[in-house]
This record gives C-alpha cells, sequence and structure tokens, in this order.
C-alpha cells in the first residue's frame, strides 16, 4: 500500500480540473482506491480492460478495505469475548441440540425481526461460544452488537441507580441491535437486581433482540430471581416469537480436566 500523504484540504476556490485523479480520490476519502490507481491502471492495461473495469475493481477493493475496517471496530465496541465461529463448534460433542434451529438462528433473521435467542443448557456444553458467534456474525453484518455477563450487566444498573444516571445506563443498553447476555442463572439476584433486569427486557422487547444463555430451565428462574412475577415476565418476554435452543450433555471442560489430570 502506499504511503502517500493524505492531499491537504481543498480550496473551494480552486480549480479542480488541475487535481489528478489519485488527488480526486484522497479527496473524497477514499484512500485506499487512491493508493491502489496505479496497479491497478496498470493491471488494466496488461488485460486490455475498459476504464470501466478499472473503476469497478477499484471501487469494489476500496468496498472491501472499508467493510473490514467497520466489521473490525464493531467487534472492538460488542467486547465478546472469547471470538468464536459456528465452523468451530462441535455439534457432535452435546448429547442433544438442534443444529438446523442453530443454524436458523445464523441467518440472522432474528434481528430483523426484533426477536430474541435463548441458549439452555448445563455449563460447558457450548452455550456462550455458540451465542458469540451469532454475536460475531452479526458484527460483520453491520448490527450493533453488546455483550455482557448477567452478573455484570445487574451491577452496572444497580450503580446506575445509586449515582441517580439509570436512565442513561437503561438506554445505553437498549441501544444495541443484538444484546448477548451471558451466564443468566449462575448467579441470584434480589428483588432490585430482578427489578433492574426486568427493566432492560422490556425496553428491548419488540425494539431489539437479545441473546441470553443461562443454566437454569425457566422453572427455576423462580429461584433465581427470588420474584415469580419477575421470572416470568422476563421469560415471556424473551421466548415470544423467539428461539429457544436447548442443549444437554456433560461438560466439555470436565473432559479436558480428566485428560490435563491424566
Amino acid at each position: 500500500m502506499s504511503s502517500s500523504p493524505k492531499s491537504p484540504p481543498l480550496n473551494p476556490a480552486s480549480d479542480l480540473s488541475s487535481l489528478s485523479l489519485e488527488e480526486v480520490l484522497r479527496a473524497l476519502g477514499l484512500e485506499y482506491a487512491a493508493s491502489q490507481l496505479d496497479a491497478m491502471s496498470g493491471k488494466a492495461i496488461a488485460r486490455n480492460e475498459s476504464p470501466v473495469w478499472m473503476l469497478n475493481a477499484l471501487m469494489r477493493e476500496q468496498l472491501r478495505v472499508l467493510t473490514g475496517a467497520r466489521a473490525k471496530a464493531a467487534l472492538r465496541r460488542a467486547a465478546i469475548v472469547p471470538l468464536t465461529t459456528l465452523d468451530s463448534y462441535d455439534f457432535n460433542f452435546p448429547k442433544a441440540i438442534d443444529r438446523d434451529l442453530v443454524m436458523k438462528a445464523a441467518t440472522l433473521d432474528f434481528v430483523k425481526d426484533k426477536s430474541n435467542v435463548v441458549f439452555i443448557g448445563p455449563s460447558g456444553v457450548g452455550k456462550t461460544h455458540l451465542a458469540n458467534a451469532l454475536g460475531q456474525l452479526a458484527c460483520l453484518r453491520g448490527y450493533r452488537v453488546r455483550f455482557v455477563v448477567a452478573a455484570d450487566l445487574v451491577n452496572d444498573l444497580v450503580a446506575g441507580q445509586a449515582k441517580n444516571t439509570l436512565h442513561r445506563r437503561l438506554t445505553a443498553w437498549a441501544a444495541p441491535d443484538l444484546l448477548l447476555i451471558d451466564e443468566l442463572g449462575y448467579l441470584s439476584f434480589d428483588a432490585r437486581g430482578a427489578d433492574l433486569l426486568y427493566q432492560v427486557f422490556n425496553k428491548r422487547y419488540q425494539r431489539a433482540s437479545t441473546i441470553v444463555t443461562t443454566n437454569l430451565p425457566f422453572k427455576d428462574w423462580g429461584k433465581l430471581f427470588h420474584n415469580s412475577a419477575a421470572a416470568s415476565a422476563i421469560a415471556d418476554r424473551l421466548v415470544h416469537k423467539g428461539l429457544l435452543v436447548r442443549i444437554a450433555g456433560k461438560s466439555r471442560r470436565s473432559d479436558q480436566e480428566l485428560e490435563n489430570a491424566a
């Protein structure tokens, strides 16, 4: 890639006809296209291609670079940990999983429909792996995505309430096109925490999509929230028009720990 410096700001009164094509591209902010102009021009001449072919190829390369940069920025903002892919998930490991349902989620139609996905299963069967893989796909498609552990989300809301910034925090968590809430069920919440979490789901209900991973079946959510009404309301909002992926099996981490100890 060329290391040519960016062109200085244009003087509106200047004669634009005196600018070279490279300078025009840089003035338009098309830095990559400008850097590849000579190489692409040489390729077009060698192939006896038309100027339209060269322009088409140049702009497609510029778009590819721009899209890649936007996707990387979206992934950084999403704070997805760890980054995973569907290709790296072993669907043969769980005792039971509806692969077709996961593939349906991977179309991201649920994001368009502003519905949700819930992964339910014991620890170590890959719920977070699948959720994060969907989150990464959404980033690459241009959606605004955010990842958070359930306990951290509640702690953030409690802190916001104490600082009188709860409205701002609720607005922030309602904003992403797709919110990944991981490990719901590993720690229980008091009545205040349950109410704050309910407010997040309520603000997002039919306005944006949420993916939740949990180790608890819905019938046990009353114990999690110590509030059967809040548990029922949250579950209803999550599964309404959404996808429920149940995963059965033992923890892969347990197997790896036994192998390491052998």
